[in-house]
């Protein structure tokens, strides 16, 4: 029977252990991680060409920031906080147009830049 208890109690230990384990640490609390997806407008222009050129170059120049720059430009405000350095683009991102009329009866085409963004986020004020 002893050595019945001393299994159990063993076995419930390493189990406890293994949870805690699995879970990523990181200093200054706990966080999780999160991806949402972000689409920024550009501002409109006369041609199709022209709109994705910009998209383009809004994509690059959101690839080249760092992880405090991309957090601060993409990632909401939170009550807890975030881990801001560790923000960074996930999958890469890409580029849409979308064609409309102004109200001048001119078309106009606007480029979309559409990003993956993953960042780590305190769950909790322990």
């Amino acid at each position: 029977m002893n050595l019945l208890v001393k299994t159990l109690l063993t076995s419930s230990i390493i189990l406890t252990s293994a949870v805690s384990f699995a879970q990523p640490l990181y200093s200054g609390g706990n966080y999780v991680s999160r991806v949402d997806h972000k689409t920024v407008s550009i501002d409109a222009v006369s041609s199709k060409q022209q709109a994705y050129t910009l998209g383009l170059e809004k994509l690059s120049e959101f690839e080249d920031m760092s992880g405090r720059d991309l957090s601060t430009a993409l990632v909401p405000v939170r009550t807890y906080g975030s881990a801001r350095n560790s923000t960074h683009l996930k999958d890469g991102g890409y580029v849409t147009v979308q064609e409309r009329l102004n109200n001048q009866g001119q078309t106009e085409y606007v480029a979309k830049v559409h990003l993956n963004v993953h960042y780590q986020e305190r769950d909790s004020n322990n």
